[in-house]
């Protein structure tokens, strides 16, 4: 990878660091520091390790590109406006089209660009171990910068790469370790999650065993003015039970089911964790018409914050504000297809609602909905999801190769979802139930695409929001070009 100009970590320096929720995460970009000033104290750390998750709800990242619209719109899950170029272009798999083109080598860049900066910081925490650092610190941060690296690698991984499923050996992309800007090749892809990936977070599990998830778990909440808030909102950071989530996904993955299985039952049969992220309360959503947790937020092991929030549903899934920009399942999929015959389930009560616009009919996806806080005291009201605990039981079931088993994680989510338990068929009946739960629960995500990569598997026309074809496996829709500058500079 060559980048032409050195990225430089511009933040600054946060006088009232962590006071709120909203402080803490709201880093405005307003001066340029150098390395020696930034790091010479631990707010400095902070403040630039606060710039790396600010780059995560950056359009360009999960903020659109990777959750609810670009891989949303390759994996069919809406039916675009037809006088919006770039998603009916996407919608084709139209790669090559310049607008499509153009978000793709932005997702890349934005990537890369944070990745170099989490290398910078790390190179920094090692130098400032056991000075500006204390050991927690150091463990903390080092942790959680090392699983950042990996998650950003692993989708960069995931969109780019070959179908691992197929080709594990095939050339993927570059694996970042450097501090500064370099030129590095491509490696092949079983590599880069077995030497660098799984590496990266094997050890920031070790690391991150000093977490204070484990003890006081999420901590969604500040403490008293000038008091120290640097290790609250977990939910919020990489911490320790997102590292063993993202292992569970990694290993399915690359097809190591009892690994993965292993990994998800490290949080499955832990009842503190299952203590410290609960399922998601009913009345939190069904009878709280005002302020429901649409991101069921309580089973969210890592996520970020976007003070804007409500814009992602005003501008793309609200029908009276978001013109050519809306996305929509196509009408009869989501209560006929989606949901059919279990309109009970909470995702549907509570995420979904008839179109009132004009001339627009169907359900409307309303999860990024705004929440009615105009003070922004409800910590669910601003969070976005990134990894959370029911797809560690959906790989738990997937992994598990008794069949009632595999059953039973998945009779235990559909129980929390307001469902009834399903009995026990044959494994093909199983993982069909589980790509519905996958439809249901990570739309708005991105993570539909990548369950239909890592399967290689066909769109079936009754899992189709876009249309009523079935569109089959291939190279060409589920392995996105690398940018043209990428490609050039080499």
């Amino acid at each position: 990878m060559k980048l032409k100009n050195k990225i430089t970590i511009i933040v600054i320096l946060l006088t009232s660091i962590f006071y709120s929720c909203s402080d803490w995460l709201n880093v405005q970009p307003n001066d340029k520091q150098t390395d020696t000033q930034l790091f010479a104290t631990k707010g400095g750390f902070y403040s630039a390790l606060n710039g790396v998750y600010t780059n995560l709800a950056s359009n360009a990242l999960y903020g659109r590109n990777l959750s609810y619209e670009m891989l949303d719109v390759i994996a069919k899950r809406y039916n675009p406006n037809t006088t919006n170029t770039y998603l009916t272009q996407l919608n084709a798999f139209t790669y090559a089209d310049n607008s499509v083109a153009s978000q793709i080598e932005a997702t890349w860049k934005m990537a890369y660009s944070t990745i170099l900066n989490c290398n910078v910081i790390l190179k920094n925490v090692e130098d400032k171990k056991g000075t500006v650092l204390n050991d927690q610190d150091y463990k903390i941060m080092k942790g959680e910068l090392l699983a950042l690296r990996a998650f950003l690698h692993f989708d960069m991984l995931r969109i780019f790469g070959p179908v691992y499923k197929n080709k594990p050996q095939a050339l993927s992309i570059p694996y970042n370790e450097n501090y500064k800007a370099a030129s590095l090749p491509l490696l092949p892809a079983d590599s880069i999650i077995n030497d660098k990936i799984l590496r990266d977070l094997n050890t920031a599990e070790s690391l991150l065993s000093v977490d204070p998830v484990i003890t006081e778990g999420p901590m969604a909440n500040t403490l008293e003015d000038n008091e120290d808030n640097s290790g609250r909102y977990r939910q919020l950071r990489f911490n320790y039970y997102a590292v063993l989530a993202l292992k569970a996904r990694v290993l399915l993955y690359k097809g190591d089911n009892e690994a993965a299985l292993t990994a998800a039952k490290k949080i499955i049969e832990d009842p503190i964790a299952m203590g410290h992220f609960p399922h998601i309360d009913p009345s939190k959503l069904l009878a709280n018409s005002t302020t429901p947790d649409r991101m069921f937020s309580t089973e969210v092991f890592f996520g970020y914050y976007k003070k804007d929030r409500s814009l992602i549903y005003k501008n793309s899934f609200n029908g009276e504000n978001a013109g050519s920009n809306l996305l929509q399942p196509r009408t009869g999929f989501v209560d006929g297809s989606l949901f059919a015959g279990e309109t009970q389930d909470f995702r549907f009560q509570s995420q979904w609602a008839t179109s009132s616009a004009v001339g627009i009919s169907g359900y409307m996806f309303v999860k990024y909905k705004e929440v009615a806080d105009p003070d922004f005291k409800l910590f669910y009201g601003t969070f976005v999801s990134l990894i959370k605990l029911s797809e560690v039981y959906y790989i738990a079931a997937e992994a598990e190769t008794d069949v009632a088993k595999s059953y039973k994680y998945l009779n235990d989510m559909r129980k929390v979802r307001g469902l009834t338990e399903l009995p026990v068929g044959t494994r093909p009946d199983l993982e069909t139930k589980l790509r519905i739960e996958y439809l249901r629960e990570f739309l708005g995500e991105g993570q539909i695409f990548f369950m239909y990569k890592r399967l290689y598997s066909k769109i079936l026309k009754k899992e189709n929001g876009y249309n009523t074809s079935t569109y089959g496996a291939s190279e060409a829709r589920y392995v996105l070009p690398l940018p043209v500058s990428e490609i050039e500079n080499r």
